[in-house]
């Protein structure tokens, strides 16, 4: 009877937390978002050249591989890619 119990109450533990945070399903960025960070990410190539002078996935001046990357992305993650590459222009002194 003690296990039965036990099994209940982590199921019903689960079923709490698979609510509280949603479905599990993680939703693209949408194209309209994608283009602004596309946008962006060119313009902080471009200030990166003084401070780095790399190209890379990160630090890249094509607009379509920045645009298709986001597409594929959770917009959460873009956000913090975006986050990343202004942090790192901020150290450097833009």
């Amino acid at each position: 009877m003690g296990e039965t119990l036990i099994r209940n109450i982590t199921l019903a533990a689960a079923v709490i937390v698979a609510a509280a945070f949603g479905s599990g399903e993680v939703r693209a960025a949408s194209p309209g978002y994608c283009a602004h960070y596309a946008q962006l990410a060119v313009w902080q190539f471009r200030r990166s050249r003084a401070c780095f002078g790399t190209v890379n996935a990160m630090w890249n001046p094509a607009y379509r591989i920045h645009y298709g990357w986001c597409l594929g992305a959770a917009e959460w993650v873009a956000r913090r890619e975006d986050a990343r590459r202004g942090a790192a222009l901020h150290a450097c002194g833009y």
